[in-house]
């Protein structure tokens, strides 16, 4: 029998299967058993004759646009039950045909991982044959005595977990989607973030497909997937995202409706996350911070525009957040030209934004410091420079002052550490890093972490009148100078015992490895408190703030550069006068360091690779 395609009778016809008769292309009424529709519009002969209201015919793509959902649902239990009866009677275990990348772990799966003697598994992947556009890139591992990823193999009929191949989730989506459940999630208190975060996905969500914006947020977190499957960093699927993204954006940007939208001022921060990332795990040479000063010149280009709506403003704050460690690591001064934008009173009206504005001041008394250290002495007498030496520790005591203020307006209790003793945490965390006789822990991360920030600001804040009284000693000839330096020196060795006492929060007990979907293998420090707010008894950190999740996710990027800062005013590569720290510290921030780099797999910072530095004075 020649299949003609599906029926074009009436839907009434169609359910009494009734016929339609065909000949030479052409429908023609005929008596078999019944007589055959004859497709007459708007109602068929046969629904007239038997009084009957003709429901009228359905398109012929209906067949093949109705829900296929059963049909596959029935295929899939009609292979399993065969597939199953020949497992049962080979005695072979028979694996899924799909690579998936598991975003919530499953029941199974979280037992391996906590019940298995090794290292949990850092991503659950089901072998393939198919999925090989992301395993046969021959991506070279940039870090050979990484252990490798543990494959679990599971058989794909007998879990009941398992997704059909016909439902598997792309990769892409998948790095998508574990990226903004682990790295972003929900703000404890927005006024502990400077913009970015809590942009980025309600941005990512309102941009098109192809936009420049998702093809960068899918080059960032396709990057951070492989990262967690050992497979370098700027491997080639984020490479290749990352490159259509910038040609995207290329094209926007000669667009004159669509060059100065806050969609493409998101895209360029993006942009500079992603190399960011690549310094991370690549100390090689690398043109950076091109992109913070693109987004610097586009604000500016924009104007009082910026200022137009809540989601300009926020990204005036997210586009300053980015430039300030630039600007402080390589001690160059904010641009002042910009400050009618970055002043403005609604651009900083959280307490995390304020601390950036003070920040601004600092880098450029750091600037003015260093330039004047380089220039020659024979340039000015040295009357002059004393002079200037003491407008700069005058400056920079001005700043300390900001600080202070900024520290005794935080009055909110769930912004304030609490304390937990040594003798109160696990075994496990003791030894895998915990200094002195306590911990800090917090209600949410964003608050330790704008914490850590303060501290570290504090902290070059006082290098600055540091240095300036070791460069010109003749200021120490009076008492209440010398007094002042001997403050100042306390309150070094106090902030840097503060940095320290947060490494419990951010890393717990973990050592190794350990994708963040695993993380509830990880022991950290808590404290049980009354609650101000509803007075019951809750816990320090909040469960509400999915902690474990979050630290074991982006910790080691709160942490790592900021003790790397103080490794660095400790040992600097240049003849700065370090930091003098209690016998033993140096060494064990040394040592967590290095724990960092072990977890979440950084290189070496780009400085770590310089020429033996020159004999530093010492105050």
């Amino acid at each position: 029998m020649v299949y003609h395609g599906p029926s074009g009778g009436c839907r009434a016809c169609r359910n009494r299967r009734i016929k339609v008769g065909f000949l030479t292309h052409t429908f023609i009424v005929q008596r078999i058993d019944a007589v055959q529709c004859d497709q007459t519009k708007p109602e068929c002969h046969n629904c007239v004759q038997r009084r009957h209201t003709c429901p009228g015919y359905g398109d012929v793509f209906d067949g093949a646009h109705r829900s296929q959902n059963q049909i596959v649902r029935r295929r899939v239990e009609r292979q399993s039950a065969t597939q199953r009866s020949e497992h049962s009677g080979s005695g072979k275990t028979t694996s899924s045909s799909e690579n998936f990348l598991e975003l919530v772990p499953t029941t199974s799966s979280r037992s391996i991982a906590m019940n298995s003697s090794k290292t949990a598994p850092q991503w659950t992947m089901y072998s393939t044959a198919r999925s090989q556009s992301w395993s046969d890139r021959n991506v070279a591992d940039s870090r050979p005595d990484r252990s490798p990823a543990v494959e679990v193999k599971m058989d794909f009929n007998t879990s009941t977990n398992s997704i059909p191949r016909a439902l598997e989730q792309d990769i892409q989506d998948a790095s998508i989607c574990f990226f903004f459940r682990h790295y972003g999630g929900t703000a404890f208190d927005p006024e502990a973030h400077n913009g970015f975060n809590q942009l980025w996905e309600p941005m990512y969500l309102q941009a098109s497909s192809q936009s420049s914006l998702r093809l960068a947020t899918a080059a960032v977190t396709v990057n951070i997937a492989m990262m967690w499957r050992f497979q370098g960093c700027n491997s080639r699927p984020a490479r290749s995202l990352f490159t259509k993204s910038v040609a995207a954006a290329r094209e926007t940007l000669h667009d004159p409706l669509q060059s100065s939208t806050d969609e493409i001022l998101m895209t360029i921060l993006i942009f500079d996350l992603y190399e960011a990332l690549v310094l991370h795990y690549d100390s090689g040479p690398v043109d950076y911070g091109k992109h913070k000063h693109g987004a610097l010149a586009m604000i500016e280009h924009r104007g009082f525009a910026n200022f137009a709506t809540s989601q300009g403003r926020a990204l005036i704050g997210a586009v300053r957040h980015s430039l300030l460690p630039y600007m402080l690591s390589s001690r160059k001064p904010f641009p002042e030209r910009s400050d009618y934008l970055f002043d403005h009173p609604s651009v900083n009206d959280t307490k995390a934004l304020s601390l950036d504005l003070i920040s601004v001041q600092l880098s450029r008394v750091q600037s003015r410091l260093w330039t004047l250290r380089l220039e020659s002495r024979l340039e000015s007498s040295l009357k002059e420079r004393r002079a200037c030496y003491e407008e700069i520790i005058a400056e920079a005591f001005q700043v300390e002052k900001l600080l202070l203020t900024w520290k005794v307006s935080i009055t909110d209790p769930d912004w304030l550490p609490e304390y937990v003793p040594r003798d109160s945490v696990r075994e496990s965390i003791q030894n895998a890093g915990f200094y002195g006789l306590r911990c800090s822990v917090w209600v949410d991360l964003a608050f330790g972490g704008t914490w850590i920030l303060f501290s570290t600001r504090y902290l070059l804040t006082l290098q600055v009148i540091r240095q300036s009284f070791a460069d010109e000693a003749s200021l120490l000839n009076n008492p209440e100078q010398r007094a002042l330096l001997s403050k100042a020196n306390e309150r070094v060795q106090d902030l840097v015992d503060f940095i320290c006492n947060t490494i419990p929060f951010y890393l717990g007990d973990n050592v190794t490895p350990k994708n963040p979907a695993h993380s509830m293998s990880i022991n950290f420090p808590f404290k049980l408190k009354i609650d101000w707010k509803t007075g019951t008894l809750t816990s320090l950190p909040s469960l509400r703030s999915n902690h474990h999740n979050r630290a074991a996710a982006s910790g080691g990027w709160i942490l790592f550069p900021q003790l790397v800062n103080v490794w660095r005013l400790a040992e600097p590569e240049d003849d700065a006068v370090p930091i003098i720290l209690r016998e033993g510290q140096l060494d064990w921030i040394k040592e967590q360091v290095k724990r960092l780099q072990k977890i979440f797999l950084f290189c070496d910072p780009v400085w770590f690779k310089r020429l033996k530095p020159s004999p530093a004075k010492s105050i």
